[in-house]
């Protein structure tokens, strides 16, 4: 088995002007980018993002959800080399984590940042405009036309393909979950999210002590289950499990019911099916009967299966 590639995790910000949206670009360069750069060890996104930013950061306004903050948009995963920094391994690729911001108004839009000239772009142009990476891309211009946030994989190669044709890593999966773990925070998310994570341990049919343990400290370590007491997720992850050992129809059923507490919520419905893919991958074989199990979930948020159901089970044409 090849070892694990490298994972740069860095944050970027698509700021609105009006109808455009402001890119930058070296003198010369016929490639744009989004402003932002990359997030050091240990350091919070928004953070990294602010840094990153610099000036810039203050003439929008500091970092916040809601109207007027920042919006997390997406995430995008991409070879090292699509940036053009040659002195990333090979086997290096980067995680981007996509914010946007409006631009307020009445605050004069400067012509630089960090060395680079700012060019505000027509969003119904943005088509035509040369902006890489390429996921990254394909990531914004989704978000502009219908505000819908994109996750977006590796593009196939060894090992698993996932939604939308991309292979999804666990790393990946987590840190988009990560970054939007102030969005996930209501008792709604944490009954679909439990519900989720027991039905994909229990897809085989039988729980064995060890997947137990080994989910239990997964949600005490995870950043966005972490949030919740460990006691009420213990409990509620165990009285799900044992629903579906003595009587899996009921025991499935009643999951699918807490899972369908964040029906119409696109931002939780999206994290919960991120965390089932990432409770069936985190052993390292995300077997049938577990992406059965997310599919089943997909449907009952009323998901799309063509963008959200796991590689290796049908799709609509």
């Amino acid at each position: 088995m090849s070892p694990p590639a490298l994972i740069r995790l860095e944050a970027r910000l698509l700021v609105r002007v009006g109808n455009n949206v402001l890119l930058a670009h070296l003198p010369g360069d016929a490639w744009h980018v989004l402003p932002g750069g990359p997030v050091q060890p240990g350091e919070n996104t928004e953070h990294a993002l602010a840094r990153n930013l610099g000036g810039l950061a203050e003439l929008i306004g500091p970092a916040r959800s809601g109207p007027g903050g920042w919006r997390f948009i997406g995430a995008a995963e991409h070879a090292g080399d699509e940036l053009g920094n040659a002195s990333q391994p090979r086997d290096a690729h980067t995680l981007t984590i996509l914010f946007a911001a409006d631009w307020p108004g009445g605050v004069p839009l400067p012509s630089t940042w960090e060395g680079h000239e700012l060019v505000p772009v027509d969003r119904d142009l943005l088509v035509t405009t040369r902006l890489r990476p390429l996921p990254v891309a394909a990531a914004v211009r989704r978000w502009v036309m219908d505000e819908w946030p994109l996750w977006r994989g590796l593009t196939p190669g060894a090992g698993e393909v996932g939604r939308l044709g991309r292979r999804l890593s666990v790393a990946s999966l987590k840190a988009q979950l990560a970054a939007r773990r102030e969005e996930l925070r209501g008792n709604a998310f944490r009954d679909a999210a439990v519900a989720m994570c027991a039905l994909v341990t229990a897809a085989d049919g039988r729980v064995d002590p060890a997947e137990r343990d080994g989910l239990r400290a997964f949600v005490a370590s995870d950043p966005v289950m972490s949030h919740f007491p460990a006691d009420e997720l213990e409990a509620l992850f165990d009285a799900h499990l044992q629903r579906l050992v003595e009587d899996p129809p009921a025991g499935r059923a009643a999951a699918l019911a807490e899972i369908a507490k964040v029906r119409n919520r696109p931002t939780e419905a999206a994290a919960v099916i991120h965390l089932g893919e990432v409770i069936g991958r985190v052993d390292g074989e995300f077997v049938l009967s577990e992406k059965a199990a997310v599919l089943d979930a997909v449907h009952t948020l009323g998901l799309d299966p063509a963008e959200f159901a796991p590689s290796a089970l049908p799709r609509p044409a």
